[in-house]
Parts: C-alpha cells; sequence; structure tokens
C-alpha cells in the first residue's frame, strides 16, 4: 500500500518526538530509581528498564507495524497520566526501540521535522519536561498518537535498527538537541528566556538543514568530529555543537545499514551510565568520569561517525519542509514571551525580605522520579519568597532529562539568578532574587564524594552578601568542608548570611564550626528540613546570620508538608538595619 505524504509527516513528528522523550524518560527512570536503590536499598526497577530495552532490541525486528503502533499509543496514553519516571521508563524501554526502527524506515526529513516538533514541546515547556507540564504533555501525546494511526494503517514488519541508529541515540541523548545544555556546555551560566528561545532556533536550523551535507559521509563525519572537538575550548562550542548535530542528521541515512542492534543497545546503555558518571561518578564507582563529559561526547562521535560510512541517496528537504517548522517554533517562542517573563522583574528594595533555602533534589520529586518543575515554580508563585538559595539545581543534565531549573524559575518568577555549576556546567548551586545581583567568588568545597559547591553573591540594592552551599555526604568530610566555609564567608565581602543543605544535623561538628561566627536564624528547629518517605528524616538545612549583624528576624519557619522535593523549604523574614 502507497502511503500517503500526510502520513508520512506525522509518523515522522510522531517519531521524533517519541526517540527524543523516550531517551529522555528511560535514562532519567533508571538514574533516579538507581539512585533511590543505592542511597536507601529500596529497590527500584532500573535493572529491569535495561533489561527490558535491550530484549526489544532483540525483538522489535520480529514485531508487526499494528503491534508498533500499539506501543507507540501506550506510551502516549501513559504520558497523559503519570511522569513518574522509575515505573514510566519500563514503558519507555519498549518504545525506544519501536523508535529507531520507524527511524530506520523514515526518509532523515520527516525524522528531523519531528525533532524540530520535539524542541518546539521544550520551548513552549519553557526549558523543562514536556511530561511535566499539563499543555505540553498533552500535545506530545496528540502527536505521538497521530504517528501511531499513521503507523497503524500499514502492513507488514517493523525493520530492526542497528549499531549505526543506536549509536546516534547515544550521541543526541548526551544533549545536543537541547539548546539549555549546549549553552551551558559552552560556559554560559546564565541567560534568560530570549536567549534560550533564540538559541532554539540555531538548534532547529541545524537538525533541519543536516540533510544537506549527508552526500559526503565522510566529510560529514570529519564535522561532526571536528564540532565535537571544541568542547574542550568554549565558547566555540556554540558554533561547532549544532554543526556536530548537523552533521548527525547528515550521517543517519548512512547509518541505516548497519547490524547488531542488541550490541548498539547495550553501548547505548554504558554512553548513559559513563555520562551519569560525569556528575555522579565517586556516588557510583565511576569517579574516572567526573568532568569528563566532553571526551564521551567526542568519544561517541567518533563511534556514531565510523559506523556510518556508506554512500547513499537521501531525499533532501523542500524549502517548505524547513520553513514550516520554523514557523511553528516561531508562533510557540512568542506566545511564550507573551506569557512569561523575558528577564528579571526588578523591583525597589524594601526593609523586609523573605529569605528562603531550599534544596530542589534535581528537579525530582521524592519518591518516584517525577519531574517537580511544574510543582516547584507553583509553589514558588504562591509563596513568593524575595530571596531563594537553591541546592541541587541542573540546568540540563542527562539524569533529569535535561531540565532548565534556573530559566524555569526565572521565567515563571521574573527572579534575576547567579549559578554555580559543581561538575559539567549544569548541576550545581543557584541564587535567586527581585534584585540585581554579583557572583563575588564561588568554588568548590575539598570533597571526599560528589563535588560540593559554594557561591558567595552580594544582593546590591539591599546591600547583602550571601553565601549558598550544598555540603558532602559524610561528618568528616562536612568538618573539612565547614572550616573551609568558614574562611570563604569571612573574607571580604564579609557574608551576612550563609544559606543551604549541609547535610550535617544540629549536634554535629560542622554545625559547631560554622556557629562560631553565625548563629541560627531558628531559636526553635523545625521537627525536619528533609523527609524521604519516614525511613530517612534529618534536620539538615539551616539558614545562618552573622553574629553581631544589625537585622532582625521577625520570623520563621519550615514548609514540612510541601512534598515537591525530598528535602523542605526553611524561611526567614528578616527586617534589615
Amino acid at each position: 500500500m502507497k502511503v500517503s505524504y500526510n502520513d508520512k509527516l506525522l509518523l515522522g513528528i510522531g517519531t521524533g518526538i517519541l526517540l527524543a522523550s523516550t531517551l529522555r524518560i528511560f535514562v532519567a527512570g533508571a538514574y533516579s530509581s538507581l539512585e533511590k536503590t543505592f542511597f536507601y536499598g529500596v529497590k527500584f526497577p532500573s535493572a529491569l528498564g535495561i533489561v527490558l530495552f535491550v530484549f526489544f532490541a532483540y525483538l522489535v525486528g520480529k514485531t508487526s507495524r499494528k503491534a508498533g503502533a500499539i506501543v507507540m499509543a501506550t506510551y502516549a496514553i501513559a504520558s497523559l497520566f503519570t511522569d513518574m519516571t522509575e515505573y514510566f521508563h519500563l514503558i519507555a524501554a519498549i518504545a525506544l526501540p519501536v523508535a529507531l526502527a520507524l527511524v530506520k524506515e523514515l526518509d532523515v526529513k520527516y525524522l528531523s521535522i519531528g525533532l524540530v516538533a520535539d524542541l518546539s514541546l521544550r520551548v513552549l515547556a519553557v526549558g523543562g519536561e514536556p511530561i511535566d507540564f499539563p499543555h505540553t504533555r498533552i500535545i506530545l501525546a496528540v502527536l505521538v498518537l497521530l504517528g501511531a494511526f499513521a503507523l497503524w494503517k500499514e502492513e507488514g514488519q517493523l525493520k530492526s535498527p542497528g549499531f549505526g541508529l543506536y549509536a546516534f541515540a547515544a550521541l543526541i541523548e548526551l544533549g545536543l538537541i537541547y539548546p539549555n545544555a549546549v549553552l551551558r556546555y559552552s560556559g554560559i551560566r546564565v541567560y534568560y528566556l530570549p536567549q534560550f528561545i533564540g538559541y532554539s532556533f540555531v538548534i532547529a536550523l541545524a537538525i533541519l538543514i543536516g540533510p544537506y551535507l549527508s552526500k559526503k559521509p565522510s566529510i560529514a563525519s570529519l564535522l561532526l568530529v571536528l564540532g565535537a572537538a571544541t568542547l574542550f575550548i568554549p565558547p566555540i562550542s556554540l558554533l561547532g555543537l549544532p554543526l556536530a548535530l548537523a552533521s548527525s542528521i547528515a550521517l543517519l541515512e548512512s547509518a541505516k545499514g548497519s547490524r547488531f542492534g542488541v550490541v548498539g543497545s547495550v553501548y547505548l546503555v554504558l554512553t548513559a551510565v559513563l555520562a551519569l558518571g560525569a556528575y555522579v561518578g565517586r556516588d557510583i564507582g565511576l569517579a574516572f568520569m567526573e568532568d569528563r563529559l566532553e571526551a564521551l561526547i567526542l568519544g561517541a562521535s567518533i563511534v556514531y561517525a565510523l559506523s556510518a560510512q556508506r554512500k547513499v541517496k537521501v531525499k533532501l528537504p523542500s524549502v517548505k519542509e524547513i520553513v514550516y517548522p520554523l514557523l511553528v517554533l516561531l508562533v510557540v517562542s512568542i506566545a511564550v514571551m507573551a506569557i512569561f517573563n523575558a528577564g528579571p522583574s526588578y523591583v525597589e528594595a524594601k526593609r523586609e525580605i523573605l529569605l528562603w533555602s531550599y534544596n530542589v533534589h534535581q528537579g525530582f520529586g521524592p519518591y518516584d522520579g517525577a519531574f517537580n518543575g511544574y510543582e516547584l515554580t507553583h509553589l514558588l508563585k504562591e509563596k513568593n519568597p524575595d530571596v531563594i538559595a537553591m541546592q541541587e539545581v541542573v540546568g540540563g543534565m542527562i539524569g533529569n532529562g535535561y531540565q532548565d531549573v534556573p530559566l524555569m524559575v526565572s521565567a515563571y518568577l521574573g527572579y534575576s539568578y547567579e549559578y554555580k555549576p559543581a561538575v559539567e556546567g549544569t548541576y550545581g548551586v543557584a541564587l535567586f532574587s527581585r534584585w540585581h545581583m554579583k557572583t563575588e567568588e564561588e568554588l568548590n568545597l575539598k570533597s571526599v564524594g560528589q563535588a560540593r559547591p559554594a557561591q558567595k553573591v552580594t544582593i546590591k540594592e539591599l546591600g547583602l552578601t550571601i553565601v549558598n552551599v550544598h555540603m558532602g555526604l559524610s561528618p568528616e568530610e562536612r568538618a573539612m568542608q565547614a572550616e573551609e566555609l568558614l574562611k570563604f564567608a569571612k573574607a571580604e565581602p564579609t557574608t551576612q548570611i550563609i544559606a543551604g543543605d549541609t547535610n550535617a544535623e544540629l549536634d554535629e561538628k560542622a554545625i559547631e564550626i560554622l556557629t562560631r561566627d553565625y548563629y541560627d536564624a531558628f531559636t526553635q528547629r523545625p521537627p525536619y528540613t528533609f523527609n524521604w518517605g519516614n525511613i530517612d528524616i534529618e534536620n539538615i538545612d539551616y539558614i545562618l546570620l552573622k553574629k553581631g549583624w544589625l537585622a532582625n528576624v521577625k520570623d520563621y519557619g519550615c514548609l514540612c508538608d510541601v512534598e515537591v522535593s525530598d528535602h523542605r523549604p526553611i524561611w526567614v523574614v528578616i527586617e534589615l538595619s
């Protein structure tokens, strides 16, 4: 049966969105469940997801197209009802091989349109995960369902994707299709909605014009490797990584002829694990990977280039097929710019400020790996703090679906922000404020385990200097870090407030060290500031004030019933002198 152009287009859009979404959910869900197993001994199904993925990588070539349509539809419907990644990633593990099987059959131009559709959803979610927000999850589900409907009308079996297509999936899952990830990989720490949207068009153009490089795979391979290598010389990577992305699209038709799909699925899993090691390597036994993401992306580029060297004929996109996706992205961008804050909404200085400290758990809820961007932004809009010291802030990390928490918070609330990543530019601490800020100094504290950041920021209109910190996991490590942090805080300009997740209880050596020169703003501690399902309950988040500082604590508290993160927001109302 001859497939109509509209059906090909619908299938391309559905496949592009399905591929990008299942990659995000599969990796994020496995990571989140692995974290629970590592820290709490709770056996979540990360290993089961990997087994399912490898098994369906073998089975997909024996699957009918109608069965593939059912898998697509199941994923779409599930996305309407849950973003609990620790369970949803089991469905993603099955749907991802189906997406790659469809990539093998589709003309690359249709897939490119689908990837730009996914990018448009990311813009509509203001840098967040589309299934986390009601409006974008509905659109995602509808588009994938339409793709499933187009597939259902076709007879026959799906074709088995080979190693080259899994190598392609591994490469794009390292972040090349996400504007916020590329910006932060390139050393751009602070940007707002206009910069994010503007760079989204750069990524979209790279995806759409990629097929035009496909006639000479050897040149495309060279450009891919050279583009990836620019990661070692940021900010040139702002141009190099889109070039690498365009080249990876160009090589896609060549990659379709490869075999050994099951080996490719194992390679994709290994690549994702190594990428997670770039952020949490010392915690999961991959210390050699910490801050080695550039080398991994370059290595993945070389592997993919070597797997895609056949000369093939490619159906190039028409002008219309380039312009229309860009017009959709433009309409989405205009809507987002109209609804959200394009930058900080500065206000006049005042004497009383509401200051929070909040560990937001890498953009995840506490128990099931559900994304918390939607809940976080709505919580902040409801409570309306003036200043927030935030920890475990992610701006484009593979383990959390490449959410951009600083962008989301600033766009929803109109805050300015200063971001201090601990590793690889996308994971660390951030300070948000209604006033102008300046980073005075920052450092990674001496650590035994995962890198632990601290930032010193001055809020100009208030004449206030704040240190925001996230400390280590062992008492000995924290004591060492507390000495270093105290010197950091007391150095000019002197810090009036230290806020953050210390991981230390009140009777611990680290708190004893910090309270030599600072005192707890809470005269009575809350029952807890960290609670993971009543299995692990701790009082470890603090707002400490400089002794002798002429300011008055008018009120304080903890939102202990709020379960947006595994930590609870703590707050103080301070009357400045």
